[in-house]
């Protein structure tokens, strides 16, 4: 084939390129403490409606807000909420449906002295991607989303992450031949 040539020296050069630059995170450098990388919270009323709720996300461009009572954390709603529970069903008026309906109850928090593995950990063995952060008296003060995480995993390798080639296999094989 008229690109076996040039697709197996790319290959190579590939390989040599990625054992070059291979690298490995240092456990100091997950040893973060969740602080670092926490967003500020956004908070909604346990007495909210779903509506209500929906709009926050919207208007605050966000994936979950914690749901309190009296400033202590009750719950979690977020975007696949709406999208496993909402999206597509016969359910109603959403402004006299409360939020309590939907959310997830008690979600796993971590405290922001927590560190990032921990964080991983829980999103990875919950398969949930946000991860409220409270104080010592249930009062949410941060959120940490896999957005943050991978944020902030991109800054130890942005050479290989943001200036990814394309694959020259695909590309070679997507090409025509001839006229």
């Amino acid at each position: 084939m008229l690109y076996d040539h040039a697709i197996d020296e790319e290959l190579g050069q590939m390989d040599i390129d990625a054992e070059a630059s291979l690298k490995a995170l240092e456990v100091s450098e997950i040893q973060v403490p969740l602080r670092s990388l926490m967003r500020s919270c956004i908070t909604i009323d346990i007495a909210a409606s779903t509506q209500d709720a929906i709009d926050l996300l919207i208007e605050h461009h966000i994936g979950a807000a914690s749901v309190v009572e009296d400033d202590v954390l009750r719950g979690i709603f977020g975007e696949r909420d709406v999208l496993r529970k909402i999206l597509n069903k016969q359910i109603g008026d959403l402004t006299q449906i409360p939020v309590t309906q939907y959310m997830k109850v008690d979600p796993i928090t971590a405290s922001p002295d927590d560190m990032l593995d921990t964080a991983v950990m829980y999103m990875a063995n919950g398969g949930f991607r946000h991860l409220p952060i409270i104080n010592e008296n249930q009062h949410p003060i941060g959120m940490v989303s896999i957005r943050d995480v991978i944020s902030y995993l991109v800054d130890f390798f942005p050479q290989e992450v943001l200036t990814l080639p394309p694959n020259p296999v695909r590309d070679a094989l997507k090409a025509r031949e001839g006229a």
